[in-house]
């Protein structure tokens, strides 16, 4: 027993550093509220393993002990379900209420009915095997790329379950369900625990650092006002695109749009006046451009467009109905004045020509279109209609 007991407070000690550790990323980093919900639950499980560390040291009647670590368990278990469900974006669902409170009952009936035989526990680890399995279908149903997604990591979480699942059998299996012993099911529980819990807790942390860089790296690669792409990013996925339209043979055209007298709606309205404009404009792009075309805020109100299957012969019409379409009925609705026209300077990109060069034609061919009158487009100088 005191074996026992000692190896109990060890998953305990480690599911406390796992609970600071979660909710000391929570404050850190974000706040983001699966990671609040995975330390709160590490916390619970602390709560129940100490208990049944206490239980295992003492003597005389275990029954509110039981109790009291049955809720940290059936609470610890459905913390981690729901902390998965938030990471994916997805609602908490009702049934999960319904179905923790049926089995908090049960397991509370079969506490105060059966003292002394744990009758409960089948129930208890089934319950956590349901709402692991619940965690792999969230991060199935989550995000499409990185840790979450990998095989690895889904298999890894299987395997938790399967363990727990294991567990249940097991517990059903000794006495008074059957004729085991409880040693078997006591080893396989100290030999699978603080595996499963450790395993659990440092994935939750892998995914919280994951979360975390894909956030810097939004940081560094989009616009914070439009939500566009900024030239950093920008470049990074036109030389994906570029290259792809060279290995399949198809044309390419990069342009260059630029707001005709954004300075004087700062000037007269105030930079917040401006900051709608930015906002408007880039929805209104974002919105008449065709699907796979790659549209970024370059800087101030200079916006760049890749245009993948698009001559230069092509390209003038296909920005002049962009440029044409610019201005709405509800611009003094949404903006209190008129949406601004805008200039363009375009080039196509040839196959071996570098990105950087093409920005810089489609530069000149914008100063072109600023510097003859604005609200028009060239390309490669030419005027187009």
């Amino acid at each position: 027993m005191i074996v026992s007991a000692l190896a109990t407070f060890g998953v305990a000690a480690t599911s406390l550093l796992l609970a600071i550790a979660l909710l000391a990323a929570f404050w850190r980093f974000g706040r983001a509220r699966h990671a609040i919900l995975w330390g709160t639950a590490f916390l619970f499980i602390t709560f129940d393993h100490t208990l049944m560390a206490v239980r295992l040291l003492t003597s005389g009647d275990h029954v509110l002990i039981t109790v009291m670590a049955t809720m940290g368990s059936l609470g610890g278990a459905t913390l981690i379900a729901l902390g998965f469900r938030e990471r994916s974006g997805l609602h908490e669902a009702r049934w999960i209420s319904v179905f923790l409170a049926i089995v908090a009952v049960a397991s509370f009936a079969l506490i105060l009915g059966f003292p002394a035989n744990p009758m409960h526990r089948p129930l208890v680890t089934s319950y956590v095997t349901v709402m692991l399995i619940l965690g792999i279908d969230s991060l199935r149903k989550g995000s499409g790329e990185g840790l979450a997604a990998g095989r690895v990591t889904q298999a890894m979480m299987a395997l938790f379950a399967g363990f727990f699942a294991v567990l249940t059998v097991l517990g059903v299996l000794t006495v008074p369900w059957g004729s085991m012993s409880m040693d078997p099911y006591r080893a396989f529980y100290l030999l699978g625990v603080p595996a499963s819990l450790t395993g659990i807790g440092l994935f939750a942390l892998f995914l919280l650092a994951e979360d975390l860089a894909h956030e810097l790296r939004q940081l560094a690669i989009v616009d914070p006002l439009t939500g566009l792409l900024n030239r950093r990013g920008f470049e990074e996925a036109a030389r994906r695109i570029k290259a792809q339209c060279r290995r399949h043979g198809l044309p390419v055209c990069v342009a260059i749009a630029d707001l005709d007298h954004f300075k004087s709606i700062n000037d007269r309205f105030g930079h917040q006046a401006g900051d709608r404009v930015l906002v408007e404009f880039a929805r209104r792009l974002r919105g008449a451009l065709r699907e796979g075309d790659l549209l970024s805020r370059s800087g101030g109100e200079e916006f760049v467009m890749l245009l993948p299957g698009v001559t230069g012969e092509e390209v003038g019409d296909l920005l002049n109905r962009l440029r044409t379409r610019l201005p709405g009925a509800n611009d003094m609705e949404v903006l209190g004045f008129a949406m601004p026209s805008m200039s363009v300077g375009a080039v196509e990109v040839g196959p071996r020509d570098l990105l950087a060069s093409c920005l810089e034609r489609a530069d000149r061919a914008l100063y072109q279109a600023k510097s003859g009158g604005r609200d028009c487009v060239r390309v490669d100088g030419r005027l187009t209609v």
